[in-house]
C-alpha cells in the first residue's frame, strides 16, 4: 500500500507518535514533516520547509491528513497566539488545494477554545491575568440570552483576543467554502475544551449554519464535533478504512443506563452524540445490533456530578459506582467469551482512568481479559479517548495468525495506552508534582532547569516501571520494558512521553 501523509496538529507525541503507532497496526506506512521542521510549544513550523516536504509527498502518498492550525498558523498554540491575519492564514492554506489535485486531503481545524484559568502556557501573555475574566466574557456574551451587563476585562486585550478569534472563524468559513469547491476532500471542524454555552459553541452554530444551508453538497465532507489531539488519529484510522473499503461496525456498550445523555467535561452535547461523531471520524459506522458488530465499544460513561476523581466528590463515587462497573466487566467478558472484540474507552473522569475501574479490571477475580482487548483508553477529554480508542479498533481489524509485526505494533499500543492512561496519569503524575515540590518548591519543574528536568523523568521512570509491572502481571506487555528515557515532552508534568524497547514479545 501506498504510504499516508499526516501534517500534525503541533510536534506532541499525542499528535505525531500515536498516529504512527496506529498505522503500523494497520499494515500501514505513515510519513510525517521531519522533526527539525516542526516547531515546538509557542515557536511555529518551518512554512517554506513544510510547503517543500508537502508537495514532496504529494505524488507519493494514498492521501493527506492535515491540519489546517498547523499548514495556517505553525502549530495548535500559535493559532491562538500569532499576529498574521486571516489573509496569511488562507494564502499558506492554498498548499492544500494543490495537493488535492494530486491525492486527497482530509483536513481538520480547530475551534478555538476559552480556557477558564490564568494561565498563559498556551494562550497570549495576558492570559496569566485575565484569563478566568475572558472566559466569564465568552460564558456571558456566547449564550444564547447575552448578559449585556459586560466583564470588566480593558478593551485593547477584550478587542485583540476577539480579533484573534474573529480572524480564525474566518478561516474556517473559508475552509467549508474550500470544501464545497472540492479544493479538499474532506473536512472535519471540532471543538477544543469547549461547553455548552460560550463563543466557541456560538462560534460552531453559525459555522454549522452555513453546512445546513448548502446542504447535499456539504452533507458528507464537512462534519463537527468536539476534539482535538485525537483527530489526526480518527482521521488516519478512516484513511485506512476507506483504503480497505470497508466501514466497521460498532455497537456500543455503556456501562450506566441514561449516562450516555451526560455532557462530558470540555464538552458541549450529549455523550451519545460524541461517540457517534468519533465513530464517524474514524471512518466506523454503528452496528444495527450486536451480531452485526465487527467490535464492541464499552463506555465507562461520565460522572453526572462532572467532577474530577480527586474531588471530594469522589468517594461518594465511588460508592454508587462500583456495582455498575463490575457487571458491565461481566458484561464485556461475556461478549469476549462469545468470540467478540471488544474495546473499552474510560470517560468516567478526564485526565486519566478511573481508579475504582481500574481496581475492578486488576482485581484477581476479573472476569475481562485485559490484554485480548482490541483498544484501550482514558486520557483527557471524552472525545480524546473515544477517537483513539475507536481508532485502534479499526485499526486492529483484520489482525491474523500469520501478522506477526501487525499484532506486536497492536500489542505495544495497547501496553503504551494503559501505561499512559493509568501509571502515568491516574498514578505517576501527582506523585511526580509531589516529588517536585518537595525538591524544587513547586509542582512543576522549570522547563529550562535541565537537572530538575532530568531528576523528575528518571523519578516518573522508576514509577512507571513498577506500573509496568503490574500490568505484566495480567498480561498486559509481556516482554516489553522502557527504553531511553523518559520525556516531558513540553517540559510539564501534564504530559509525558516514552517509549518501549524493540521486542516481538507477545501478549
Amino acid at each position: 500500500m501506498r504510504p499516508i501523509a499526516l501534517i500534525p496538529l503541533d510536534e506532541r507525541p499525542v499528535n505525531t507518535r500515536y498516529p504512527r503507532m496506529l498505522a503500523a497496526i494497520a499494515g500501514q506506512t505513515l510519513c510525517l514533516p521531519p522533526e527539525p521542521i516542526l516547531g515546538h510549544l509557542r515557536k511555529p513550523a518551518d512554512f517554506d520547509a513544510l510547503a517543500a516536504w508537502a508537495r514532496a509527498q504529494a505524488g507519493e502518498c494514498a492521501a493527506f491528513v492535515a491540519s489546517c492550525d498547523f499548514v495556517a498558523y505553525g502549530n495548535l498554540i500559535n493559532s491562538r497566539i500569532a499576529h498574521s491575519d486571516a489573509a496569511d492564514a488562507l494564502s499558506r492554506l492554498r498548499i492544500l488545494s494543490e495537493i488535492n489535485r494530486t491525492c486527497p486531503v482530509h483536513a481538520f481545524s480547530v475551534i478555538t477554545r476559552v480556557p477558564n484559568a490564568n494561565d498563559a502556557v498556551e494562550e497570549p501573555e495576558y492570559w496569566a491575568e485575565w484569563g478566568t475574566r475572558l472566559s466569564e466574557f465568552s460564558q456571558r456574551f456566547g449564550s444564547t440570552k447575552p448578559d449585556t451587563a459586560g466583564v470588566p476585562v480593558p478593551e485593547p486585550i477584550r478587542n485583540d483576543w476577539l480579533t484573534r478569534r474573529l480572524r480564525n472563524h474566518t478561516v474556517n468559513l473559508a475552509l467549508i467554502e474550500m470544501a464545497a469547491r472540492g479544493e479538499i476532500d474532506s473536512l472535519l471542524l471540532t471543538s477544543d475544551d469547549t461547553a455548552p454555552d460560550g463563543l466557541p459553541s456560538r462560534e460552531r452554530d453559525w459555522l454549522a449554519y452555513w453546512r445546513t444551508l448548502i446542504g447535499d453538497a456539504l452533507k458528507t465532507k464537512v462534519k463537527m464535533h468536539p476534539g482535538a489531539d485525537e483527530v489526526g488519529s480518527a482521521l488516519i484510522a478512516q484513511t485506512i478504512n476507506a483504503m480497505r473499503e470497508k466501514m466497521p461496525q460498532v455497537w456500543v456498550a455503556y456501562d450506566i443506563r441514561g449516562g450516555e445523555e451526560i455532557v462530558a467535561p470540555y464538552e458541549d452535547r450529549p455523550l451519545r452524540e460524541t461517540v457517534a461523531g468519533q465513530i464517524a471520524a474514524c471512518g466506523c459506522t454503528l452496528a444495527n445490533s450486536e451480531d452485526d458488530a465487527d467490535f464492541v465499544l464499552g463506555i465507562a460513561t461520565p460522572s453526572p456530578r462532572r467532577a474530577d476523581y480527586r474531588s471530594e466528590f469522589y468517594l461518594s463515587d465511588r460508592a454508587e459506582r462500583e456495582p455498575a462497573y463490575r457487571e458491565f466487566i461481566a458484561q464485556l467478558a461475556q461478549l469476549q467469551d462469545s468470540g467478540r472484540e471488544v474495546a473499552l474507552a474510560d470517560v468516567a473522569y478526564p485526565n486519566g482512568v478511573d481508579p475504582l475501574l481500574m481496581d475492578c479490571l486488576l482485581d484477581n477475580g476479573s472476569p475481562l481479559t485485559l490484554n485480548r482487548l482490541c483498544a484501550f483508553g482514558a486520557w483527557n477529554t471524552a472525545g480524546n479517548t473515544l477517537g483513539t480508542v475507536i481508532a485502534q479498533a479499526a485499526c486492529a481489524q483484520g489482525i491474523g495468525p500469520a501478522d506477526q509485526n501487525r499484532q506486536t505494533a497492536q500489542n505495544r499500543f495497547l501496553a503504551h495506552r494503559f501505561l499512559e492512561d493509568w501509571g502515568y496519569q491516574s498514578v505517576v503524575r501527582a506523585a511526580a508534582r509531589a516529588e517536585c515540590e518537595r525538591l524544587y518548591g513547586s509542582r512543576e519543574p522549570l522547563p529550562a532547569d535541565a537537572d530538575q528536568q532530568r531528576r523528575i523523568c528518571l523519578f516518573i521512570e522508576e514509577k512507571l516501571t513498577v506500573c509496568l509491572n503490574r500490568l505484566q502481571a495480567v498480561g498486559i506487555g509481556i516482554g516489553m520494558k522502557l527504553s531511553g528515557p523518559v520525556r516531558l515532552p513540553w517540559g510539564r508534568t501534564f504530559e509525558v512521553d516514552f517509549e518501549f524497547a524493540n521486542t516481538t514479545a507477545s501478549i
